[in-house]
C-alpha cells in the first residue's frame, strides 16, 4: 500500500477543491453493493475485485468532491471578495460573485465594514456565515434530492430481515474520520440505520434502552418494522478506531490514541448495554451485538465475530484489507465462500464456536460492501488518506445530522444537554484549535434538535432545547466566545420526514 506522509492535526491544510469540478451524480441511480444485476435503469460494474461496485463509487466520488468543495474554497473566495471593498457596488456584486463561487447568498448587510470594525473580525464572522449558509444548502439537497439514496430501504431491510435483524443502532466515535461510516464505509442506507455518535463510543446506555423499548413498542403495536411474533432482534454495532500509519497519534483521542483501550470500552458499552436489556426486560429480550474497528487510513475494518450466544471477544476478529487482497482475483461466488469461512475460521480457531447463520450472513455482506470503499480508497486516495489525521470543517452537536455522511466533514456528538456531554464537546474544541484556530479562523458550531412534527408543542420544546444548548456553549467556551473564535447556528427539523434543516431565528 503506498502510504502518503503521516502529519499531525495540526499540520493539515485542506486544499481548495477546483471550482470549476463538475459534477455528475444526479445522473446515478442506487445499486446494490452485492449482487450482480441491473437496477433502476444503472448497470452494476464491476471494479478490480468482484464483488466491487465501481458504477457506485464513481457516484459517492461527485457527492463527496462537490459537497466538500463547497466548504474548502470559502477561505479563498471570501478573500478575494473583501479584497474588492473599494468598488461602489461592493455589496451587491460582492453577493453575486460569492453565489457565482460557491452557490450561497448572504444577507446584504452583513457585508457593511464600518470605521469602528475590526477586520479580522468581520472576516471571521464572514467565513463563519458562510459555512452555515453551506451547510443549510447541503441539508435541503440531502433530503429533497436524496443523493446518496439512503431513503431507499428495500434491499438491505430485507438483508436484515433474512438475517434475523429488525432494526439496527450504530453507536460510532464523534470523530469526523467515521462520519461516513454509514453510507461509505458500510454502504447501508441511512434512513435504515440509526446512528448516535459519542467521544470514544461511549454512548449512553439508558437513553439506547429507551430507543429499544420504543422500537418493541412499534412492533407490538404497530407491526412496524415487522410483527413483534417474529424471530428477529435489535442489533446494537460500536464502532471504534485505529490507525495503522500512526498509531501513537491518529488513533482514537478519547482513549489517548490506545487501540486496546478503544476497543475495550467500546465492547465493555455493548456488554452493559445487553445486560440492561436482560436484566430489565427478561432474556426472551436479548438483544445482538456486534463491535467493528475503523482503520481510519484506508476506511478497512477489524470485524469483531461473536459466537453462538451472541458474545464477542476482542481476540477474534477478521480484517477486511486481508480477505480483499485474498478474494481480489476470485469469482463472486468463490469470493463469498471465502468471506464465511473466514468468518466461522477466526471463531474455531480461537477455540470458540461459530456465529448463528444469519449474523454470518449479515456479517459476509457488511464485508463485502466494505471491499468495494477499500477498492474507493485504492482508486481516489492511493490507498491512504492524505488527512490521516483531524481536518473536520465543523462541529454539530445535538441530535440529528443525518445529512453529514463524509468524511471529516463535521465532528458530531450526540446529546442531549452540554453537561452530559461536555466530554465530547470538549474533545471537540481541543481539535479545533488545531485546525482552524492556529489559522485564524474561527470555530462554527452548529446544533441540531429533532423534532416530532405529529406530537404537539415538540417543536417549541425542541426550539427551547436548541436555545438552551447554544447559551451553554456560549456560557462555556466565553473566552473563544467573546473574541468571535466560538460562533453558533442553532436548528430544528421534523424527523417524522424527509425535510430539510430550518434555521432557528
Amino acid at each position: 500500500m503506498n502510504r502518503k506522509s503521516k502529519r499531525t492535526a495540526s499540520s493539515i491544510r485542506r486544499k481548495p477543491t477546483p471550482l470549476a469540478y463538475r459534477n455528475n451524480y444526479s445522473s446515478t441511480s442506487h445499486v446494490n453493493s452485492l449482487h450482480v444485476k441491473t437496477e433502476g435503469g444503472y448497470s452494476f460494474e464491476h471494479g478490480t475485485h468482484p464483488l466491487v461496485n465501481d458504477a457506485k463509487n464513481r457516484a459517492l466520488r461527485d457527492y463527496e468532491t462537490k459537497t466538500k468543495a463547497r466548504f474548502d474554497n470559502i477561505e479563498t473566495v471570501l478573500k478575494s471578495i473583501i479584497g474588492q471593498q473599494l468598488r461602489p457596488d461592493f455589496k451587491h456584486w460582492a453577493n453575486n460573485e460569492l453565489f457565482a463561487q460557491l452557490g450561497v447568498t448572504l444577507d446584504d448587510n452583513v457585508w457593511e465594514l464600518n470605521s469602528n470594525s475590526n477586520s479580522q473580525r468581520y472576516f471571521q464572522d464572514l467565513f463563519t456565515k458562510i459555512v452555515f449558509a453551506q451547510f443549510m444548502r447541503m441539508s435541503k439537497d440531502f433530503f429533497v434530492n436524496d443523493p446518496l439514496q439512503g431513503q431507499v430501504q428495500q434491499e438491505a431491510r430485507q438483508v436484515f430481515r433474512d438475517s434475523g435483524i429488525h432494526a439496527i443502532g450504530i453507536a460510532p466515535c464523534a470523530d469526523g474520520r467515521l462520519a461516513h461510516f454509514v453510507s461509505y464505509i458500510l454502504r447501508l442506507p441511512y434512513s435504515l440505520a440509526r446512528r448516535k455518535a459519542h467521544a470514544g463510543a461511549l454512548f449512553d446506555i439508558s437513553e439506547s434502552v429507551r430507543n429499544w423499548v420504543f422500537i418493541e413498542h412499534s412492533r407490538f403495536r404497530e407491526q412496524k418494522p415487522n410483527p413483534a411474533d417474529e424471530p428477529t432482534r435489535y442489533l446494537k454495532m460500536a464502532v471504534y478506531h485505529f490507525s495503522k500509519a500512526d498509531p501513537s497519534h491518529q488513533g482514537c483521542a478519547a482513549h489517548g490514541s490506545d487501540d486496546h483501550k478503544a476497543a475495550e470500552a467500546a465492547l465493555t458499552k455493548l456488554k452493559d448495554f445487553r445486560q440492561a436489556i436482560e436484566n430489565r426486560f427478561g432474556c426472551g429480550s436479548t438483544v445482538e451485538t456486534i463491535l467493528i474497528g475503523v482503520n481510519t487510513d484506508d476506511d478497512s475494518l477489524k470485524v469483531h465475530v461473536p459466537n453462538e450466544n451472541g458474545k464477542v471477544c476482542l481476540e477474534r476478529y477478521v480484517e477486511t484489507s486481508e480477505l480483499y487482497s485474498q478474494t481480489k482475483n476470485m469469482s463472486v461466488d468463490d469470493a463469498k465462500f471465502i468471506i464465511e469461512n473466514a468468518i466461522d475460521s477466526c471463531n474455531i480457531n480461537r477455540h470458540s464456536t461459530k456465529p448463528r447463520d444469519g449474523i454470518k450472513r449479515l456479517l459476509s455482506w457488511f464485508i463485502a460492501n466494505n471491499f468495494s470503499q477499500i477498492e474507493y480508497v485504492n482508486n481516489y486516495e492511493q490507498g491512504c488518506y492524505d488527512d490521516i489525521g483531524h481536518a473536520e470543517r465543523f462541529i454539530g452537536i445535538g441530535s440529528g445530522f443525518e445529512e453529514v455522511q463524509l468524511r471529516n466533514l463535521s465532528y458530531y456528538s450526540f446529546l442531549d444537554t452540554i453537561e452530559e456531554g461536555v466530554n465530547d464537546v470538549d474533545v471537540g474544541i481541543k481539535i479545533f484549535k488545531g485546525l482552524n484556530i492556529k489559522r485564524g479562523l474561527p470555530i462554527p458550531i452548529i446544533i441540531r434538535c429533532d423534532y416530532d412534527g405529529r406530537v404537539p408543542g415538540s417543536k417549541e420544546r425542541a426550539k427551547k432545547k436548541a436555545s438552551r444548548l447554544e447559551k451553554a456553549v456560549h456560557n462555556r467556551y466565553k473566552e473563544l466566545s467573546t473574541c468571535g473564535l466560538v460562533q453558533t447556528m442553532a436548528t430544528l427539523r421534523d424527523y417524522t420526514g424527509c425535510q430539510p434543516v430550518e434555521k432557528l431565528a
